[in-house]
């Protein structure tokens, strides 16, 4: 049982995924997650919304006012739910290229799968980043590439 809920959660976060896409097509904004959570009648779905600009209330307000009127005209979701659309935030791992590529200049705690199969965990400022992999420059003129990959978890390094 618990394997086909587990099935209806993925099938569900898939469909929100496409319609939230659909929604911020064109738009400066992506899509970096979206959890499905609860049973039929108590869901929580909540939808991670990032931009290549700035990013408000206002436009959190208004995607989410789309991506809930899509999701009650297809009746995605059966039964009452809950839509929550907001920012990552800073405490969040970063996923994606395209966040990586936003926070080049900041510094990352990055904990990867390193060549030769040893976990390893560094720190350094993000110098680059591509659609394959990220380089940190871990110490003054040494740089270290690693693949998406590899990747395990990545975090801004927060100053306080």
């Amino acid at each position: 049982m618990a394997s086909s809920t587990q099935q209806t959660t993925n099938q569900l976060a898939s469909e929100v995924r496409a319609l939230t896409d659909e929604v911020i097509a064109g738009t400066p904004y992506f899509l970096v997650d979206v959890e499905v959570r609860g049973h039929k009648g108590t869901r929580v779905v909540e939808i991670f919304v990032e931009s290549d600009t700035e990013l408000n209330h206002d436009d959190l307000a208004r995607i989410s006012s789309e991506v809930g009127f899509l999701l009650d005209m297809e009746d995605t979701i059966d039964g009452s739910y809950t839509l929550e659309v907001s920012s990552p935030g800073i405490k969040r791992p970063l996923t994606i290229p395209r966040q990586f590529k936003k926070n080049v200049g900041r510094v990352l705690r990055v904990k990867y799968e390193s060549q030769n199969g040893s976990n390893e965990k560094i720190m350094g400022e993000l110098l680059d980043a591509d659609e394959e992999s990220i380089t940190l420059e871990t110490a003054p003129d040494e740089t270290e590439r690693i693949p998406y990959a590899a990747i395990e978890r990545a975090k801004l390094d927060l100053p306080w």
